[in-house]
């Protein structure tokens, strides 16, 4: 408890010294590093990013599923709700990056910092590190990877420096994810358990109806033009939804938090956004787009509503 409030007082600190001098413009990451990865042959990581690309290439399910996933249901002791090892009830795994989208975006070197989220406030693991069994002959896996640290991400409100300490205070969207690549079904699918917490005076609860609106605005701009682009990249993402009954029941029933539901109404309404990102175009120069935006290889552009106002997300390309 002491070291929780310790803890806090020197986000608060931070928060007041980065509303003093905060920048003006929004980017799409976290300034707090994820743990890089060895072996680097170039500045900006981009060999390992395309031994990456290679190898979800070469080493995904030939052919992959028609849907872009695995159905976690259909292995052994697979399910969309994530675990808890102390065995508490687990919340609903309800949006999917398709494996059918491109492999670059994929590639969970690229995956990682690609949205407007980032790792937890000045890189601390705060938070209980929850489970998944994918159904994919993996078994019960960690969230994110580097032993879970880096599987919670956070909105961080636009600012790359601090806003992750500012959602660890105040709360708003974030979400942890897991990839399905296990031996006996490697689709490369990235799923994701995604919600909208209270302020970390409230604990960190769930937020009325947090569930179905942590997904919402992950996904809910995602398809609002036609393309998106930045800084020379490409895509199209397409966006459908699974209906309830098929990956997730709209019940309250074995789900985290069940008195957050809307009156008369589950706490999760079941459905599940699918998102299928496909890389278009890139520069013609890609080394020069590097070393403009060092450890930045854009991949996607999406829109994310959060309450109230409507915010740019690019997703974007790192290696850790």
């Amino acid at each position: 408890m002491a070291r929780s409030l310790l803890h806090l007082l020197v986000v608060g600190v931070v928060l007041v010294v980065a509303t003093l001098g905060s920048p003006t413009t929004s980017a799409s990451l976290s300034s707090v590093r994820l743990q890089r990865r060895a072996g680097f042959t170039d500045a900006d990581g981009s060999a390992v990013f395309r031994q990456c690309t290679q190898r979800y290439n070469t080493s995904r399910m030939n052919p992959l599923p028609q849907q872009g996933y695995f159905n976690p249901n259909n292995g052994t002791n697979g399910s969309m709700l994530t675990i808890w090892l102390d065995g508490s009830p687990g919340e609903p795994i309800n949006a999917i990056i398709s494996s059918n989208s491109s492999a670059q975006v994929l590639c969970p070197e690229g995956f990682l910092r690609s949205i407007n989220f980032g790792v937890s406030c000045l890189g601390n693991v705060n938070g209980t590190n929850q489970y998944a069994n994918l159904g994919d002959g993996f078994g019960v896996r960690e969230q994110g990877n580097y032993d879970g640290g880096n599987g919670v991400l956070r909105w961080n409100y636009g600012d790359t420096t601090f806003g992750t300490c500012k959602e660890s205070i105040q709360g708003d969207n974030h979400f942890r994810w897991f990839i399905q690549n296990g031996s006996s079904a490697f689709t490369g699918a990235i799923f994701i358990a995604a919600s909208m917490e209270e302020s970390a005076a409230l604990g960190h609860k769930i937020q009325r109806d947090g569930y179905n609106r942590g997904r919402d605005y992950l996904v809910g701009n995602a398809t609002i033009n036609q393309t998106t682009s930045y800084k020379g990249f490409v895509w199209s993402t397409k966006l459908d939804w699974i209906p309830a009954g098929v990956l997730l029941n709209a019940t309250s029933d074995g789900i985290n938090h069940p008195d957050v539901a809307l009156p008369g109404q589950p706490v999760q309404d079941g459905r599940v956004a699918l998102l299928t990102v496909t890389q278009l175009q890139e520069p013609t120069n890609l080394t020069s787009q590097n070393a403009a935006i060092p450890s930045i290889l854009p991949l996607s552009t999406l829109l994310i509503a959060i309450p109230f106002s409507i915010i740019p997300l690019a997703i974007t390309t790192f290696v850790l």
